[in-house]
């Protein structure tokens, strides 16, 4: 009898024990088009010839923006007080990546200032791009401000 406890014991292991196989520890996942969607990179823009990508676009904007600004300083760093607007023709060289020259047009040409309107533009940088470019700048100039030099006699040393 006891032997066929055991047999029936050995049976009723065997009938539990289901054979395994590796596919059966994964989880099955449908690949439907609601799960995945296939997405194509965006088109990369590539300029056309003698036309300038949007890095070097905003770059030549940045350089004659801070030429602008050092053109303002002009009647402060020659003392002079030339007061008005004037367009300035910026060339930028794209082999080099920078302004060589800067033709300054009425009412500062001849005057003080105009040296150091065009000293204000050249050597700024920007990024190379094949050619070259002359771009119209508009600087205004304001006369400097008026320091008084006379000491104030309500002052104590």
């Amino acid at each position: 009898m006891a032997r066929v406890a055991t047999v029936l014991i050995g049976l009723g292991l065997l009938g539990c024990a289901s054979t395994q196989t590796p596919d059966d520890d994964e989880i099955a996942i449908p690949l439907t088009s609601s799960t995945i969607e296939v997405k194509a990179p965006p088109p990369v823009e590539t300029p056309k010839k003698g036309e300038l990508d949007a890095d070097t676009k905003e770059q030549i904007k940045v350089a004659l923006r801070r030429g602008g600004e050092k053109a303002q300083e002009c009647n402060k760093v020659t003392k002079s007080s030339v007061v008005g607007e004037g367009e300035i023709i910026v060339v930028i060289d794209g082999k080099i990546g920078k302004v060589v020259d800067a033709k300054v047009g009425a009412p500062f040409e001849g005057t003080p200032v105009e040296a150091c309107i065009k000293r204000s533009f050249i050597d700024e940088y920007a990024l190379t791009f094949e050619g070259m470019l002359e771009l119209p700048y508009k600087v205004t100039l304001v006369a400097p401000a008026k320091t008084d030099t006379k000491k104030d006699p309500k002052k104590k040393k």
